[in-house]
């Protein structure tokens, strides 16, 4: 899996994946998670998740985003970006339950779903961004994981 970040601030961390990045203080998120399609088992309905946490004593400034899932080889950014859904960042208590706590103490937020097909070849992105230009502060990105459905 590759996972690619703009604007963000790499660091460590003893989760299970093997980038972590810590969101400073910047005013637009793009977040972009691939897989290539020969890793897949074809025939298969997956969805795509993005791992994150809050900063202690940090408020969620970054309560809605945009989420989409494209083949990259069949469709192009623009008319994804156009089709994107909106996806809820909230904290656990404000949002009744809404992102997912996960067992090793992360949230996810799902951005979609996708099917590998057969004939299908190349990479599968999965992008979370959102571009107010308000700053966002205090958002730790573990990582975007494909799961089967």
């Amino acid at each position: 899996m590759g996972l690619l970040l703009s604007k963000l601030e790499v660091s460590g961390s003893n989760s299970g994946f093997s980038e972590t990045t810590y969101l400073t203080a910047i005013n637009q998120l793009d977040i972009r998670g691939t897989i290539g399609t020969k890793m897949l088992p074809p025939k298969t309905e997956y969805a795509a998740y993005l791992a994150f946490k809050f900063v202690n004593g940090c408020s969620n400034n970054v309560p809605s985003a945009k989420s989409i899932i494209r083949f990259v080889n069949y469709e192009s950014e623009i008319d994804a970006e156009n089709q994107a859904n909106t996806v809820h960042l909230p904290r656990l208590q404000e949002s009744g339950g809404i992102p997912k706590m996960r067992g090793d103490g992360c949230m996810e937020v799902k951005l979609g779903y996708f099917d590998s097909k057969k004939d299908t070849d190349g990479p599968i992105e999965a992008r979370l961004f959102e571009k107010n230009h308000f700053y966002k502060i205090g958002l730790i990105v573990e990582g975007v994981e494909f799961r089967p459905k």
